[in-house]
């Protein structure tokens, strides 16, 4: 499932590339639910995709891409300290944090391995917590382009690519219907809702609930 998730993404950049709307393509966000991640023997198209993203941006069509997690040892972390950070008042602005490789690895999982950079052969995106609002906070994976194995990148937003641009658009895009949700991450997944998609009644049929 992740490697199709991976490759319905890119499919729509590659269209817009290859028709050579680049400027359009460059105004777009694409957001994927999830990390930005390959594991086992998908990870071998993390590099491809580095390098394109690294040739796009030095050709003047940088591509907006986030991805967000919604469960695992990220989102717990910042769960566990999110109320004590700003904004705690509504109307306050968003602020975020940068995780480096060397925060992830001794803060988070706590298994520094300097023969491996963290995502070092499996990440194509660096890690950020947000806080939008007293309410919402989130993880998200943003691309840098080019991999940097030094223990303290990412550590500006310069080092992303488009960061402060995804960043101004985050709040128009929060769901008030749950909690930490993206609008467009939301409505993907009631269109995709195995239980209505391809239809109920294939669901019934798989279920062995309906045998006629």
């Amino acid at each position: 499932m992740l490697v199709h998730e991976t490759l319905l993404l890119f499919s729509f950049i590659r269209h817009f590339w290859e028709a050579g709307w680049k400027k359009d393509l460059s105004e777009a966000l694409f957001i994927k639910d999830g990390p930005l991640t390959l594991r086992s023997q998908y990870s071998k198209l993390v590099i491809p995709i580095r390098n394109f993203l690294e040739f796009a941006k030095n050709d003047g069509c940088p591509i907006h891409i986030l991805g967000q997690e919604k469960t695992g040892v990220m989102v717990d972390h910042l769960e566990t300290f999110a109320k004590q950070i700003k904004p705690d008042v509504k109307g306050e602005p968003p602020s975020f944090a940068i995780l480096s490789h060397e925060v992830v690895q001794k803060e988070i999982y706590r298994a520094n391995d300097p023969k491996n950079p963290y995502g070092s052969r499996t990440n194509y995106g660096e890690k950020l917590f947000v806080k939008l609002d007293p309410f919402h906070q989130i993880v998200i994976s943003v691309p840098t382009g080019a991999y940097n194995s030094a223990e303290s990148f990412p550590s500006d937003t310069m080092d992303f690519i488009g960061l402060d641009r995804i960043l101004a658009t985050l709040p128009s895009l929060i769901s008030y219907r749950h909690q930490s949700a993206l609008v467009p991450v939301e409505l993907a997944n009631g269109v995709a809702s195995l239980s209505d998609y391809p239809s109920a009644a294939i669901l019934k049929i798989f279920a062995g609930l309906d045998r006629s």
